[in-house]
């Protein structure tokens, strides 16, 4: 059960009443053969479909939804365990912005958006049953490839019950062996991102961004990466934005930033902030975030999904290639 926040004023009227849904959910609890598992305490491994209201059905409709993710637990002990739950996939909501039959819809302008969810768990284990309880956060937003996408922030609390085929064995040893890049050591990168944008008024066109970054990562342990990288961006809207005359620079922008990783297995956790030092026009003001994650393809190659944006107000999905040299 949840609640609709309103975190734009032009979005209170869509508050209409507490949203309600259910999940069905697979897991997959670690049992201690790989390094990483004993790294993180055990984690599980989930994939899900998740059916709830959006607290406006005449509005918003319901979501449908598909997500993957990762349960890492904080501490486990005398059957007890608290952890945090992260996931990502896609949700498909039944009433987008529509000019004429759905105009008041000032959230979401497409049927299918990325859904990304984030909580706090707390579950009480027996050998093959669990009952838990969560506090979650759960968004979903298109990227901006198709107006209105002020985007929908539910927060929710669950209760869950889980039952396992098989007793829960976390007996299993590792040879310590460290996945990915080794500790103490500098890694360069470079990455290639590809997205697309609409602006407003909504109904307009698609403007291609294309990115190249270089980026250092320094290691520092097992669970810790510090990142540090220049942005280079080259985004088609701005010209159109600002109203001026195009010229091929005005569109550019350079950025540099700063960010954490977390190494889990063969996925990265990003969290960044940067500042641009070369902005020739707007929008948006100097300071960007970044938020996602990268999985590693092959030993060198990694695919990269992330959001950059200006605070509260998402930019673009970055959609990309990253190569370590």
């Amino acid at each position: 059960m949840g609640y609709l926040i309103a975190h734009r004023a032009t979005m209170k009227h869509l508050l209409s009443q507490y949203a309600y849904g259910v999940e069905l959910q697979g897991s997959i609890l670690t049992n201690g053969t790989k390094q990483w598992h004993h790294d993180y305490n055990f984690p599980k491994i989930t994939l899900g479909i998740v059916y709830s209201n959006l607290g406006n059905n005449k509005i918003l409709g319901e979501v449908i939804g598909v997500l993957g993710g990762l349960n890492l637990p904080f501490f486990q002990e005398k059957g007890f365990r608290f952890g945090a739950n992260f996931n990502g996939g896609i949700g498909f909501i039944t009433k987008k912005y529509d000019v004429k039959r759905n105009p008041k819809n000032n959230a979401i302008g497409s049927n299918l958006n990325c859904m990304v969810s984030a909580g706090l768990l707390v579950e009480k284990i027996w050998k093959q049953h669990a009952i838990g309880f969560e506090i979650n956060m759960t968004h979903l937003s298109n990227g901006a490839i198709v107006l209105p996408n002020l985007g929908v922030n539910l927060p929710t609390v669950k209760l869950s019950y889980s039952y396992y085929f098989k007793p829960i064995d976390m007996t299993g040893e590792a040879n310590g062996e460290i996945e990915g890049p080794s500790i103490k050591k500098w890694n360069f990168y470079t990455q290639l991102i590809l997205s697309a944008k609409q602006i407003y008024p909504t109904g307009g066109h698609l403007y291609g961004i294309f990115g190249l970054t270089n980026f250092a990562q320094y290691r520092f342990s097992k669970k810790s990466i510090v990142e540090t990288g220049v942005d280079f961006i080259y985004n088609q809207s701005i010209v159109p934005y600002n109203d001026v005359t195009y010229s091929f620079h005005k569109n550019m922008r350079l950025g540099i930033y700063g960010a954490y990783v977390l190494p889990i297995h063969r996925f990265h956790i990003l969290l960044g902030m940067g500042g641009y030092v070369y902005k020739p026009l707007p929008p948006n003001g100097w300071v960007y975030l970044k938020f996602g994650a990268r999985f590693r393809i092959i030993d060198r190659l990694w695919g990269n999904v992330t959001i950059k944006s200006h605070w509260a107000k998402a930019d673009y999905f970055e959609y990309g290639l990253t190569f370590r040299w």
